[in-house]
């Protein structure tokens, strides 16, 4: 648009103004000191009165001039009609020329905060549309304000189950919902923070509540195990209700690779062993013989047992002693020296013969010490070193003996 139609546009929309005031001086003589009843930041309704160049001039709540700049308006010019009424932000009482400024999309945006305060007060569920993704969760745009959906409040069936946690195969995974609309609620909202948080989960949070409830703890349960992620095992045993199998809790030996021993599809059966907010935490291992019980009757105090270590941290190394039953030893357990890396110690995959120090079947633990086997006592160092000087004398004395009965011999031949 030329700098012309700007002016038109702009002449327009005072004539326009004008026919509903016979003059400036009438219009002061009415409204008194409140000559503009409006600050800056507040709402107000406009009527359009001309559009033209990069402007769309509008009579502000019937008592100024004013108007809207191309960039602050919501949708397209070409679809406003004169006479039209809209809302507006005032974002100043007066330019260097004199008129109103204002914004649709700042209005937009008061409007739809309140539409998402007055849905975080009711629990109300309703459709956003997604419009970008990143590793952490999908990006939603109500109105021109940004909200986030993480991935944690993503409903099961659109939980991106990655195997070892690729971060780049879960952000792939999450591009696809990219100009979805997913049915959401919100669980967080502060405008004065710039804060808008969605959850898909929560939506039929109080249904699948309500059917988690009906199961208890130490309750069986089948289903098919439907993600693998790097700690743990997801596994559907109801049409809505997902269970959570932690690492920890897939065998009482220890367990480093999932994939390795599960696949997508496979069936499963679980024990329930806690039930927290509608979430439901699964074992398989409660389901077998527990091996610490009878590690109490094979494993004593004092016994020397031969392991192979299979991790090493700075606190110390994990040694299996058998399949079901692994210790720890402590880095103060290593050597009588002051040891800073255990890997200086012992090797990964090496057998080495250890002492228990301690046993705990209830807590599943076992305390063993390396230095106890290789150092022996100092009191035996002390004993040993005794006999030596005691035992010189006495080997001096029968060799003595010895030679004199042998002189004597010779001489009685003589």
């Amino acid at each position: 648009m030329s700098e012309d139609t700007e002016n038109v546009a702009a002449t327009e929309a005072v004539a326009v103004k004008e026919k509903g005031k016979d003059s400036m001086a009438s219009l002061m003589e009415e409204l008194g000191d409140n000559l503009l009843p409006f600050v800056e930041g507040d709402t107000v309704e406009a009527v359009v009165l001309a559009i033209g160049g990069t402007r769309v001039w509008v009579d502000v709540s019937g008592q100024s001039l004013g108007f809207i700049p191309e960039r602050e308006v919501t949708g397209t010019k070409s679809s406003m009609k004169i006479g039209e009424k809209i809302l507006c932000t005032v974002v100043s009482i007066e330019n260097e020329e004199g008129h109103v400024v204002l914004s649709m999309k700042q209005a937009d945006r008061e409007k739809y905060w309140q539409e998402m305060e007055d849905k975080f007060k009711s629990g109300e569920p309703f459709m956003a549309r997604i419009t970008d993704a990143n590793k952490g969760g999908l990006t939603v745009d109500v109105g021109g304000i940004l909200g986030f959906l993480p991935v944690s409040q993503l409903a099961p069936a659109n939980y991106p189950r990655v195997s070892g946690g690729d971060k780049d195969e879960i952000l792939n995974r999450l591009r696809k919902f990219i100009g979805q609309e997913i049915l959401v609620k919100v669980i967080n909202c502060d405008k004065e923070g710039n804060k808008l948080i969605f959850s898909e989960r929560a939506v039929k949070a109080t249904e699948i509540k309500e059917k988690v409830n009906k199961y208890k703890v130490g309750d069986k349960v089948k289903g098919k195990i439907t993600g693998i992620v790097d700690f743990g095992l997801f596994v559907n045993i109801d049409q809505q209700i997902e269970g959570l199998i932690h690492i920890s809790e897939i065998s009482w030996s220890r367990v480093s690779d999932l994939s390795k021993l599960f696949k997508v599809g496979d069936d499963a059966e679980a024990m329930v062993i806690s039930i927290d907010d509608g979430r439901i935490s699964l074992s398989l291992k409660r389901l077998l013989p527990d091996p610490w019980v009878r590690a109490a009757a094979k494993y004593k105090a004092s016994d020397i047992v031969e392991g192979e270590i299979t991790k090493i941290t700075p606190f110390g190394a994990f040694v299996s002693l058998d399949e079901e039953i692994d210790g720890l030893v402590h880095v103060s357990e290593l050597s009588d020296k002051h040891v800073v890396d255990p890997s200086q110690i012992v090797e990964l995959g090496k057998r080495y013969s250890f002492k228990i120090i301690s046993i705990e079947p209830e807590n599943h633990r076992l305390g063993l010490s390396l230095k106890a086997v290789n150092s022996e006592p100092k009191e035996e160092k002390v004993d040993v070193e005794e006999a030596k000087t005691e035992e010189a004398p006495v080997k001096a004395t029968k060799a003595k003996k010895s030679k004199a009965k042998e002189e004597e011999v010779s001489a009685e031949k003589a």
